[in-house]
């Protein structure tokens, strides 16, 4: 018998809040995290707006982590640490002493700052044009700020030795997709009962030099042209030309509901349904019909052992790019048909940016957040509709809802998808 999976636990940092329920209160309020990065313009990346998060924090949360015995940690592995220590104390739970536990933490990559290419460019000889890579990361090795230490599972690495998961431990990197996978993978082993507990989550820390000018060069980035950077990320809306990127970790903590109970833990929410599917369409993008998208949808509705009827809400993967919200509004259109209009839908990345791997995870916290409070976040600067986003019914105020339901769409390059059912709470 398939086991129900609890939330009992959720940690967050992104943009400019340090809690979940401080990002939910700054979204309520229509405050976006999405400003100018003063270094990124001196580099002369031209679209240098995105969802940072300040140098200052980052200082104090290595303060932390070296007074906890760790060694100075690249951005990504400090979010994670901070996020899932954060989740940890929410729930009340002395994870070292679990004995069926998994850790799951999903990241795609340790992208390069411009001082670590000037570090590579060393190695570079010109009269053969190759870079000896080789001898590039046996001198990183011994470096504290080589890039060698910034790998893409180092996370979850410094999450399992101080947690001491030493069973099941994964670092999903399924591009856009991997927060809501790391997040239902941990779902799919308990509901399965072969874990009692999982900590699930994701980190990125993308505003930064290469990721900046490789998404501008792609043309994915939304242009700043003298705009407010507040106001350039504009999902479902006529006038999208691109997302902006964000730094950002969260995490959730998952029991089965025995366990939960067993302890007398406080139920936030449960995890209710799950899909994941890979397409085999273009690197970039997804057929524009939304047919992907929508046999995703279905998939996990009917995992949750639900009904189109059943969904209150949609959580949406809402880029503000225009090939992605109109993929996603004949994906809604074709799942949820005549009751779309009556289907909420809001886009977080409005706020806080897309911070791509960790966008899953962050978006489900804030879904726990809007079941528990029964109020529906809005989506920042959409004013109007264009010919493909018509008929979704796009969230503008906050409002106060009857939520039971919510359905959390991530979506990713390489035809990565996902797709969470979170549900309310008993009463």
């Amino acid at each position: 018998m398939a086991s129900k999976v609890v939330v009992t636990g959720i940690g967050l940092i992104c943009g400019q809040a340090m809690s979940a329920p401080e990002l939910f209160d700054r979204i309520t309020r229509h405050q976006s995290s999405v400003r100018k990065n003063e270094k990124l313009a001196a580099y002369g990346v031209t679209n240098s707006a995105c969802s940072f998060i300040d140098e200052q924090v980052l200082a104090e949360l290595n303060v932390h982590c070296s007074e906890q015995g760790l060694p100075q940690l690249a951005v990504p592995a400090l979010l994670a640490f901070y996020a899932a220590g954060q989740a940890i104390e929410n729930a009340g739970i002395d994870v070292r002493s679990v004995e069926r536990k998994g850790l799951f933490v999903a990241c795609n990559k340790q992208s390069l700052e411009a001082e670590h290419l000037l570090g590579l460019a060393k190695h570079f000889d010109p009269d053969t044009g190759k870079v000896d890579l080789d001898l590039f990361m046996e001198m990183q090795r011994h470096e504290k700020q080589a890039y060698f230490h910034k790998r893409q599972d180092m996370a979850a690495l410094v999450l399992a030795e101080r947690y001491e998961f030493d069973d099941v431990v994964m670092t999903p990197g399924d591009a856009c997709a991997a927060g809501g996978i790391a997040v239902g993978t941990g779902y799919r082993y308990i509901a399965q009962g072969e874990l009692d507990v999982a900590l699930v989550g994701a980190t990125e820390a993308m505003c930064n030099y290469m990721p900046m000018l490789s998404f501008s060069i792609l043309g994915a980035l939304a242009p700043q042209s003298g705009e407010d950077p507040a106001s350039i990320s504009r999902p479902f809306d006529k006038a999208r030309s691109g997302f902006v990127m964000g730094d950002g970790s969260a995490f959730l903590v998952l029991e089965s509901e025995q366990h939960a109970q067993a302890r007398g833990a406080k139920i936030l929410g449960y995890v209710s349904g799950f899909a994941k599917q890979t397409e085999s369409w273009r690197i970039t993008s997804s057929p524009k019909d939304g047919s992907d998208y929508a046999r995703c949808m279905n998939d996990a509705i009917a995992d949750a052992g639900l009904s189109i009827n059943d969904i209150d809400h949609v959580n949406a993967h809402g880029t503000s790019t225009e090939q992605n919200d109109s993929c996603e509004s004949a994906a809604i259109k074709k799942v949820f048909g005549e009751r779309t209009a009556a289907i909420p839908v809001t886009s977080n990345k409005s706020a806080i940016g897309h911070s791509l791997a960790a966008s899953g995870a962050i978006e489900a916290a804030l879904s726990i957040i809007s079941l528990q409070q029964q109020l529906l976040l809005p989506t920042l600067n959409f004013c109007e509709s264009d010919a493909d986003t018509a008929g979704i019914n796009v969230v503008r105020q906050a409002a106060p809802a009857n939520i039971k339901h919510i359905l959390s769409n991530s979506f990713g390059f390489g035809g990565e998808n996902s797709v969470l059912i979170l549900s309310a709470a008993d009463e």
